[in-house]
């Protein structure tokens, strides 16, 4: 089990998810979602179904990116550049291309990016145990 345990302490993964989106949804859902329906529900439903085929339709895309930590200050960093706003803005140079927006013609693009919290303090438990380890702290057998 100890083999184990070192094998899994070796790293952690972090999962980053990043997603565009347009600035502003409000006017192409009155210019294109709209019911002939009487019945109230009926109306309802199909207007949400409406908007629902609309917003997918404008969907830009997103990615999933699962980082690898092997080192308790780079996860602290990364973190702190989160919470920050510094990992976003470094984010955007990357993700937000001239293809993206002449993609979105003339309405505003977006980036999102959001990191689940308890990865990362699951991750900076894992780390800090294996930061522990004797084996681990430069001694003769490197096993993490």
């Amino acid at each position: 089990m100890g083999d184990d345990l070192s094998v899994a302490l070796a790293q952690y993964n972090i999962r980053l998810r990043v997603r565009a989106e347009y600035l502003e949804h409000e006017s192409a859902l009155r210019e294109g979602v709209s019911s002939d329906k009487r019945q109230p529900l009926e109306r309802q439903f199909e207007l949400f179904s409406r908007a629902n085929s609309l917003l997918r339709a404008r969907d830009l895309g997103s990615i999933v990116c699962d980082i690898k930590f092997t080192e308790l200050d780079n996860l602290e960093a990364f973190w702190a550049d989160y919470l920050s706003g510094a990992l976003l803005e470094a984010l955007k140079g990357v993700f937000i291309t001239d293809s993206l927006r002449t993609a979105a013609g003339s309405e505003g693009v977006r980036l999102l990016i959001s990191v689940d919290q308890d990865d990362y303090e699951e991750g900076r438990r894992l780390l800090r145990a294996r930061k522990m380890m004797p084996s681990c702290n430069g001694g003769r057998t490197q096993t993490c």
